[in-house]
């Protein structure tokens, strides 16, 4: 596919000249030279870092100002007034933005072929832009320039701009344009049905429009009835269509934070994430639908199921290493990488102990030395299971130094329908110390308890509640911090990739059954900010 560079060319009333080409994904304006691709003088109001263009895989570019106060205004091509953009927001090639007002500096976003824009280059200009004194005679200009600016965006002005734009950059020569002229004068002149048709075809265009002229409506982002620019808790709310998740976050610090670093991570590693949405018959929709079969809440099973989506190119594994609530590597087991130690406290009826061993005691003649490891497990959990006439075998799956041992015969972690028969008689909506359904922290509460599960002692009385956020039950229960943030980064990292795999798939140009596996999609939009917030690092 032939390599496309970015222009930013500045509005003909202020002098049409172009800048670039820029061969890379994020352009910076600003006053400050440093920290800035194109400088604008810090006069006009321009901060010293204003606003970020990201350049997307599609050509479509996200504008992000880098603060609240940097004030950026959007012009859509095909002209109207602009609209502020208050949060990262995508825009299609073509469109442009101006700084500090309406009538401030405006460029419009041009993306060319490599070859064209080799020629486009030798006709552009770079930074420092506008530096220049200040004399009576520049005053006097910028006056003047006001004055035209202000006529510029009229309604009038801008559709003089568009019309003289939409010849001289050739987009008359679109077939789109091309085969909507055949149609509309075709309609005209033999006066058929296809004028109306037409006709229709513009109204359709004009509504759709119309319904896209605002922020909150082109992306999704914000709750009916709020306002101001979307949040981290407003994203995670449309996304998993839950209420819920913009006040446990905003309430939960601890949560939070963890949420946030789990999130970029998701992001970082999404080609690790793929398989969950590409398998049909993967452990995760084997696990999402035991889940629904056991009549979960829908709201609970958009979240909890993706602890079966463990960040692994195959999805069949059913062993990983777990660092636990006592900071050790051990052996997680089955779907969701349940410890021994979690699987004992949720009182699995058929349960067998392993250990995380170094490969050469794993795959030694060395019994004694395996049967000391797995009674480290045991006591660790407080089992009163013996090790005497225990056959121990080795996993040789998981990669590295390292190996599982355990224990040969039954267990339960590994089958489904126990998991998640087990799951739903202590996460359910009729166990005990929990929040009730819609209750505030109802579901941060429950996957902070699953963990909770690996605790090694004490604490078993637990009660959430829906007057306290997850992180605050801890600290009054006196956990110590080393288990508290265990049990509070592996909820967050399974909230993580709840919000980041569907995401992950929406904006994947060759996904095919995603909604068959996950379900519904978020919103373009929603997913398009989330990721450029990971990526700017606005969480």
């Amino acid at each position: 596919m032939a390599k496309t560079l970015t222009f930013l060319q500045l509005a003909d009333e202020f002098g049409g000249t172009r800048f670039g080409p820029f061969d890379r994904a994020e352009i910076r304006l600003g006053s400050d030279p440093a920290r800035s691709d194109i400088t604008l003088p810090e006069s006009l109001g321009v901060l010293a870092e204003h606003l970020r263009v990201l350049k997307q895989g599609d050509d479509s570019f996200i504008l992000a100002p880098v603060e609240r106060t940097a004030a950026v205004y959007h012009w859509k091509a095909s002209g109207g007034k602009p609209r502020q953009v208050t949060a990262p927001m995508a825009i299609p090639k073509g469109d442009g933005f101006s700084l500090v007002t309406p009538e401030g500096p405006r460029f419009y976003i041009l993306a060319e072929l490599e070859a064209k824009a080799k020629d486009l280059a030798r006709e552009s200009q770079g930074p420092p832009l506008f530096a220049r004194r200040v004399t009576g005679t520049a005053i006097l200009t910028e006056i003047k320039r006001r004055g035209f600016a202000t006529f510029a965006t009229t309604k009038i002005g801008n559709w003089i701009q568009w019309a003289q734009r939409f010849v001289t950059t050739g987009q008359i020569f679109s077939p789109y344009y091309i085969v909507l002229g055949m149609v509309f004068f075709g309609g005209w002149f033999f006066a058929g049905g296809m004028s109306c048709t037409a006709l229709s075809f513009n109204s359709d265009r004009g509504s759709l429009q119309k319904n896209l002229s605002t922020c909150r409506d082109q992306l999704g982002v914000t709750e009916e009835g709020s306002a101001g620019d979307p949040t981290v808790g407003d994203l995670t709310t449309k996304i998993l269509a839950e209420r819920e998740w913009k006040s446990t976050l905003s309430a939960d610090k601890e949560l939070y934070e963890a949420f946030a670093k789990e999130l970029r991570a998701a992001f970082n590693a999404a080609d690790k994430y793929r398989w969950v949405y590409k398998e049909k018959t993967s452990q995760f929709t084997r696990f999402k639908k035991g889940l629904e079969g056991k009549g979960m809440p829908a709201g609970l099973v958009r979240v909890l199921a993706y602890a079966a989506a463990q960040p692994t190119f195959g999805s069949d594994r059913d062993w990983t290493k777990v660092v636990d609530s006592e900071e050790q590597e051990v052996c997680g087991r089955g779907p969701i990488g349940l410890t021994f130690r979690q699987g004992h406290k949720l009182q699995f009826y058929s349960l067998l102990p392993d250990a995380y061993v170094d490969r050469i005691v794993a795959e030694s003649a060395d019994d004694a030395r395996k049967v000391e490891a797995i009674q480290k497990t045991l006591t660790a959990a407080a089992s009163e299971l013996s090790t005497e006439g225990m056959v121990i075998n080795y996993t040789s799956v998981i990669q590295g130094q390292f190996e599982c041992i355990y224990a040969e015969g039954d267990d339960h972690r590994i089958d489904f329908e126990e998991v998640t028969k087990k799951l739903n008689e202590t996460l359910g909506t009729s166990a005990r110390g929990l929040p009730k359904e819609q209750e505030p922290f109802w579901i941060a509460s429950r996957l902070v308890r699953l963990y909770t599960y690996d605790f090694v002692s004490g604490h078993e009385d637990l009660v959430f509640d829906s007057k306290n956020a997850p992180s605050t039950v801890l600290d009054f229960a006196k956990v110590p911090s080393r288990r508290s943030k265990f049990a509070i980064q592996a909820a967050a990292e399974v909230m993580a990739r709840a919000v980041a795999i569907p995401c992950i798939a929406r904006l994947d140009k060759d996904q095919q059954n995603a909604n068959d596996i996950l379900g519904e999609l978020p919103q373009l939009g929603s997913c398009a900010i989330v990721k450029a917030f990971v990526e700017y690092d606005r969480l």
